[in-house]
């Protein structure tokens, strides 16, 4: 007699979790799409604010082993978040599907941003990669963060501008606050003198805002953060910083003499005496502050390309 045949294995749901109403043109209109990719999809809508971290520390306090962030960077944030905040950085992996309207994370992940199915083939069977976490403040951030005009720039740039006009909307936003004056920042890192500046950038990876390398030695696991202070936001400073993005290297040394300084470093504290600072995490504003901390606040496992 045959053996018989064993029963298929049943494969577990993955929580997808998505702002069906995002103003978002791409985000907006995905939730049939994103339906359709598999059977597995479990589809979790957000209400309003801050919900997607709300359903992701949910999720993951019920032992989720995996979430999916479907929307932009700011969507993977708050889902990155939540699962910080469920203190669930060590079982409770990340998947991203790219709908929003900056995908900067997703592309430094290496997943195809005009292919949802083949983001969804590597949330199935890609490798896992483990990257960093950094916590600026009281939020925690993969990719990127900025204090100062940076931060100014996103929270200039409303959400009927981005719906108009995509990532040509912070563009738009960015020069109505270049001719503003901005107040001047000391930075400090462990083991350098202090840098001032007026713009401060923060990366885990090597991409902001594009496909451009900024920070061009960043690793998102190696432990270092990597930042770039520029000391104005004038025609010079820009030019040195877009200069070192094409050619893929800075300036070495850095201090009072350079425009544009680029170091790496494990901690880093921002002051502005008593001006309080806007912040920005993974590109959505975070909050204000006069004094900034920013540290390695552990790990966490993310679906990639392999």
């Amino acid at each position: 007699m045959a053996a018989p045949t064993p029963p298929e294995t049943v494969r577990r749901p993955i929580p997808v979790i998505i702002n069906p109403n995002a103003r978002s043109a791409r985000a907006g209109g995905m939730r049939e799409v994103i339906r359709a990719l598999s059977p597995l999809v479990e589809l979790h809508e957000t209400t309003g604010t801050r919900d997607a971290s709300l359903i992701a520390e949910k999720l993951a306090r019920a032992g989720e082993p995996l979430v999916v962030a479907a929307g932009g960077d700011g969507t993977v944030n708050e889902v990155v978040n939540g699962i910080v905040q469920a203190g669930a950085a060590d079982r409770t992996a990340l998947g991203v599907l790219p709908a929003g309207t900056m995908n900067v994370f997703a592309a430094e992940l290496g997943l195809p941003s005009s292919r949802l199915d083949a983001c969804w083939r590597i949330i199935e069977q890609g490798q896992r990669r483990r990257v960093d976490l950094w916590r600026i403040q009281d939020t925690c951030f993969v990719q990127l963060a900025g204090a100062g005009m940076d931060a100014a720039i996103i929270r200039a740039t409303t959400w009927e501008l981005k719906k108009r006009f995509g990532p040509l909307s912070y563009i738009i936003a960015g020069v109505g606050q270049l001719i503003r004056p901005a107040p001047l920042m000391t930075v400090q890192a462990e083991g350098r003198p202090p840098v001032e500046g007026t713009v401060v950038l923060m990366g885990n990876g090597r991409r902001y805002g594009g496909p451009f390398p900024f920070f061009p030695a960043a690793l998102p696991g190696d432990g270092l953060l990597d930042v770039v202070v520029m000391r104005g936001h004038g025609p010079w400073e820009f030019y040195t910083m877009i200069k070192g993005m094409l050619s893929g290297h800075y300036a070495p040394g850095g201090g009072e003499r350079h425009s544009v300084t680029y170091f790496q470093t494990a901690s880093l504290r921002i002051h502005a005496g008593n001006i309080p600072l806007p912040f920005e995490a993974d590109g959505e504003l975070a909050g204000t502050a006069p004094d900034l901390e920013v540290q390695r606040g552990g790990s966490l496992e993310v679906m990639a390309l392999g």
